[in-house]
């Protein structure tokens, strides 16, 4: 029973969170390619410090032993990109401040909720890889050029790896258990998101 009422309440908090971040500053619509890839950044630093952080709390899930590794190479990917084309942007630090503040603080409320127990941490890594879909396609709506765009298209398809990961044990049981398709590299089958690092 508690397990029931803790998921429809991360649902809940899923919702709420993701129009609190989409009703902050400019419309995706509006977004220029600069400024979606700033997002980028941020929300892949997000993704790092998030999954970090709840795999230490929570070690018997693989999912954050295995995605934090993912999302270092897909930020890895973005700041290489950001420092040849936009030599002026700051791209800081994978381990560095969150520079939007609606996305720290969306960073604070999926921490705190999955803190609370392993389903309650599978739910904010559905929560966060569900944004980061959404913000990706966002950002292939304004984007023209090509490097960036297959740079984009592979974190997508790396993102719904992951959100195949974390769905796949929303239950929070079985420790360790592998999500259908395998547990290598980002909990999926090796090298399938784009990542290449080795299983866990």
């Amino acid at each position: 029973m508690n397990l029931k009422l803790n998921t429809i309440l991360s649902l809940l908090l899923i919702g709420t969170l993701q129009l609190s971040l989409a009703g902050n500053g400019s419309s995706e619509t509006a977004l220029d390619s600069r400024e979606a890839l700033e997002r980028q950044l941020d929300e892949e630093r997000l993704a790092y410090q998030l999954y970090t952080a709840l795999g230490e709390i929570h070690p018997e899930l693989r999912q954050f032993q295995n995605i934090p590794r993912a999302e270092a190479r897909h930020f890895e990917m973005l700041r290489s990109y950001a420092e040849k084309q936009f030599p002026e942007m700051q791209a800081y630090a994978l381990e560095g401040e969150i520079v939007d503040p609606a996305t720290k603080a969306l960073f604070d409320k999926l921490l705190a909720q999955g803190q609370a127990s392993p389903a309650a941490s599978l739910q904010a890594g559905i929560a966060v890889e569900t944004l980061d879909i959404r913000d990706l396609n966002a950002a292939l709506a304004v984007t023209e050029d090509p490097q960036l765009r297959a740079i984009y298209s592979r974190l997508r398809a790396g993102s719904e790896k992951h959100l195949a990961a974390f769905s796949g044990e929303r239950g929070g049981k079985g420790k360790g258990k592998k999500a259908k398709g395998g547990g290598k590299s980002c909990g999926q089958q090796k090298g399938s998101c784009g990542c290449n690092f080795p299983a866990s």
